[in-house]
């Protein structure tokens, strides 16, 4: 079975929570804005508490 864009949906999806912080810290590094920062990161399934490495003190 297969998507449109010809995926058969098969692929190792998994990816560690390492990985995950890093793809946001990048994206939050590398986007114009926080509007454009929020959008990528909803599209690659992220939210930016994922890259946070440090709870900040109350």
């Amino acid at each position: 079975m297969s998507d449109d864009l010809g995926m058969t949906g098969d692929l190792d999806v998994a990816v560690s929570t390492e990985q995950r912080r890093r793809a946001t810290r990048v994206v939050a590094a590398t986007a114009a804005d926080a509007e454009e920062c929020a959008e990528l990161l909803a599209m690659l399934g992220l939210t930016p508490q994922v890259g946070q490495i440090h709870k900040r003190a109350a």
